[in-house]
């Protein structure tokens, strides 16, 4: 059972009247102060409420207006979250950002501005990441364990000659 949903009618309130229904923006709202959300996410959570088409319409319009809602500075976010924290790959983080729904293009720019402003060194981040995953395949034949490194950092889509390099250097 999904947790947090309610099946069948909505309660009455304490005092026995029906509780009214939240229009999609104070919905809305009430969503986005516990995180951010795509324009497609957020579109999609209110239409999983069974708001009319043009309302949903109308609030993720007036939220873009208020900056509230907003893809471009939602792509940043999470580019500078992964690329600088978590030391993804580029080529990952477009992945993550266009499967939630925001343009190519926009994914692009974001992570080449993130890359400018916080001076992300891909070969560092792959190095980081290498050299973790080289501790836990300590006490494998040094072939398998170069075949299991290249094969994790090829999943978490590293260049093929960055994967070689930092391999050769980790041998």
């Amino acid at each position: 059972m999904t947790r947090g949903r309610r099946y069948g009618p909505p309660r009455p309130a304490a005092d026995g009247s029906a509780r009214p229904r939240s229009s999609p923006h104070e919905y809305a709202l009430r969503l986005l102060t516990a995180r951010s959300y795509t324009v497609r996410d957020l579109r999609r959570k209110l239409v999983q409420r069974e708001y009319p088409a043009e309302e949903v319409a109308a609030t993720i319009e007036r939220l873009e207006r208020s900056g509230l809602l907003d893809d471009v500075s939602y792509a940043e976010r999470f580019a500078r979250g992964k690329l600088v924290n978590e030391h993804a790959s580029r080529r990952r983080v477009a992945q993550l950002l266009v499967r939630k729904g925001i343009a190519a293009d926009l994914v692009a720019d974001a992570i080449a501005r993130v890359v400018d402003a916080e001076e992300v060194d891909a070969a560092a981040s792959i190095e980081k990441v290498a050299r973790k995953k080289a501790q836990t395949l300590t006490g494998l034949d040094p072939r398998v364990a170069r075949q299991r490194l290249f094969a994790f950092l090829a999943r978490r889509g590293y260049d093929l000659e960055d994967i070689k390099r930092t391999v050769a250097l980790l041998a």
